[in-house]
């Protein structure tokens, strides 16, 4: 299996900027949970009657094979006590399956007639029939048999429910962060986000970066929740993302704010082409080095803020002041690990904002207050 670079919303050179601990006071650490023990038929009326959602969109594909499903129908046949599933509460009321799909899906299909049992082994006189073959006495056995099931509700705190979201997020496909967001926080944001994932103007800026995790939108949405209230910036970045998300759901990024990512990605470009936001290759022979969340706050940000025209205008010496920094000391450090921490956020913008001013290129980059 080939190593994912950006697990755990890793740098490509290994810089963690999202693993800070939820600030979150004690008054508001809320996780509210109803635990149900639902017969396998219910189960199904509740998928058929769209009150249970099975969002294949945010969930690994079905993948189980007939006689892993098979054995999982028998275990139920038998009485063998199965994992317990977890759901989510919507605001309309209605759950998602957020750990236990694969079994879910299973108890559905077999119950709509979809497969035969293949290669049970102890109920073997059951193998081969679908749930329509088998007798009324074993059809009313698996109907009643139950799963427990613990719904999170509605009322738990949102950045708690992320966070038990990611512990239950396990499996050998697990999902990224913003794969996570993609699951949690679906609205016109994240329309928005995955669409400007697509842009030529955006990607052609990110340097060859694989999209496999949802990496572009990311990014994406790491400008706009910065860009959006930069000043009052405190990490943890997970949770300001999250929160941005939440908030913003239900909505586009303003036209303003579009026209400013563009113009800046469009001013990276004409800059920096597609070396803006990587650092120097570490072995000879290789163009571009390891692609930095970190410098890309600290490029994007003061260049949203900036005079674009003057600093395309004055493109050899942004590229000189970008070579510059990346050789500071201080600078580096702020590019590195913790790079979510306020005053490492503050330093590498503000070292480039400041370093566009003294090249005559006008930046209103808020300043970021430590306390």
């Amino acid at each position: 299996m080939q190593e994912d670079l950006f697990e755990n919303d890793l740098d490509e050179d290994g810089a963690d900027d999202q693993s800070e601990p939820l600030e979150i006071s004690l008054s508001e650490r809320r996780l509210v949970t109803q635990p149900y023990d639902l017969s396998l038929a219910t189960l199904v009326d509740d998928i058929e009657r769209s009150r249970l959602l099975l969002n294949i969109e945010y969930q690994r594909k079905y993948v189980w094979d007939r006689a892993k499903a098979s054995r999982l129908i028998e275990s139920f046949l038998i009485n063998i006590p199965v994992p317990v599933c977890y759901f989510a509460e919507n605001e309309d009321g209605t759950y998602e399956v957020i750990d236990g799909l694969q079994r879910i899906t299973t108890i559905k299909n077999f119950l709509e007639d979809d497969f035969p049992l293949r290669g049970v082994s102890v109920l073997r006189e059951l193998d081969g029939l679908t749930f329509s073959q088998m007798s009324p006495k074993d059809q009313r056995r698996l109907q009643n048999r139950t799963v427990r099931c613990i719904v999170i509700t509605e009322d738990s705190h949102p950045d708690i429910k992320f966070d038990v979201f990611e512990r239950l997020n396990t499996g050998s496909a697990r999902l990224a962060h913003q794969e996570l967001r993609n699951c949690i926080y679906r609205g016109e944001l994240n329309t928005s986000l995955k669409e400007l994932a697509e842009n030529a103007y955006f990607t052609g800026i990110l340097g060859g970066l694989q999209n496999q995790r949802m990496e572009y939108a990311e990014l994406a949405l790491r400008f706009f929740a910065l860009y959006d209230d930069f000043s009052s910036y405190k990490p943890p970045l997970r949770q300001l993302l999250n929160g941005y998300m939440r908030d913003h759901r239900k909505e586009r990024p303003r036209r303003g704010e579009l026209q400013v990512f563009e113009d800046t990605c469009r001013t990276v470009s004409y800059i920096f082409g597609k070396e803006a936001f990587r650092l120097p290759a570490k072995s000879a022979g290789k163009q571009l080095g390891a692609f930095n969340k970190a410098l890309f706050d600290a490029i994007m940000l003061p260049l949203a803020y900036a005079d674009r025209s003057k600093a395309m205008k004055n493109g050899d010496e942004v590229r000189q002041l970008r070579q510059r920094l990346i050789t500071d000391d201080d600078f580096s450090t702020a590019i590195g690990r913790a790079t979510a921490d306020r005053l490492r956020m503050r330093t590498r913008t503000h070292a480039f904002a400041d370093g566009l001013k003294r090249i005559g290129v006008p930046c209103d980059l808020p300043p970021i207050a430590l306390k």
